[in-house]
């Protein structure tokens, strides 16, 4: 059997916006809010409506719909529900969102709203939880929210980030339990990410603890995707961490470089790519030929 290999590539075809603009009440200390800053603002639901219209007509597949959290960790994605309505009636875009933290009455509104689905960050330790994020919460809530999305019907794709308690491994596989508690269509490992000015600026998981993470996914989970998402670190360490993920057997690796696409041709991997964001299933309809 050949090995294949899928790459995502979102750039203009699945475009982030954020529904609170640059700002974030939590600014974690691996952000402080500066990843919203490359992000599309889109604030009100006729804002929201507009730009995403006018992207979709640009030829946009998908949009994620994101932004900066409360200090309950929650984005305030239910604020344009009137306009995610109107969006799946009048284009054909696929619209996922980071939620954060979210009741079951809120995951229903979102189902009926026609959103696509939703990636949910699920923290496994604790203290990295406060310590990183400033929050103040227990696996319980993690597995509240998971179960919410899940009754809810909405697809569900969660995130484990290698290296967020400050470049170590601390509750990765933790985190993998408690997603393990309900079914998900895709699990998405990414990794501490470093952001100029923030107080992690300097600080990189190591590429073997994406070894130790990502092994242990596919064995957890051997009927689910595993997926290398988009934040990965960067410089050198970026394309090591996807070969890696390659000689590993993931199903797929969002933005891959194109050294890695290259090693992936070497190797007899039998690509596929996709215009999408890394959590959705592949389809025919969001094939792309090559790399754009």
């Amino acid at each position: 059997m050949p090995k294949k290999i899928n790459f995502f590539i979102t750039s203009h075809l699945f475009p982030s916006l954020s529904v609170t603009g640059n700002s974030c009440a939590l600014m974690c200390k691996h952000c402080e809010g500066k990843l919203l800053e490359s992000l599309i603002p889109a604030t009100t639901c006729d804002e929201f409506e507009k730009k995403a219209i006018a992207l979709y007509g640009k030829g946009a597949k998908g949009l994620l719909i994101t932004g900066g959290c409360d200090k309950r960790g929650h984005v305030p994605v239910n604020s344009l529900i009137p306009a995610i309505k109107k969006i799946k009636q009048k284009t054909e875009l696929i619209l996922i969102a980071h939620t954060g933290f979210i009741s079951s009455e809120e995951a229903d509104a979102l189902s009926n709203s026609g959103l696509d689905g939703i990636g949910f960050d699920v923290i496994g330790d604790m203290s990295t939880a406060r310590e990183v994020y400033g929050l103040d919460v227990s696996e319980k809530d993690y597995i509240e929210s998971l179960r919410a999305m899940e009754e809810a019907g909405i697809m569900l794709f969660p995130h484990v980030c290698v290296g967020l308690h400050f470049g170590e491994l601390k509750g990765e596989c933790c985190a993998l339990e408690l997603i393990k508690t309900i079914t998900s269509s895709t699990v998405i490992i990414t990794g501490l990410m470093p952001v100029a000015g923030t107080p992690m600026a300097h600080v990189k998981p190591h590429p073997c603890d994406f070894e130790k993470v990502i092994k242990k996914a596919i064995e957890m989970f051997p009927n689910t995707p595993i997926v290398l998402g988009c934040a990965h670190s960067s410089g050198k360490d970026r394309g090591e961490i996807e070969r890696i993920a390659l000689l590993c057997g993931m199903s797929g690796i969002a933005s891959p470089t194109m050294q890695t696409i290259d090693f992936a041709r070497k190797k007899g991997f039998e690509i596929s790519y996709y215009g999408t964001c890394c959590g959705i299933l592949p389809d025919e309809k969001t094939r792309i030929e090559a790399l754009l």
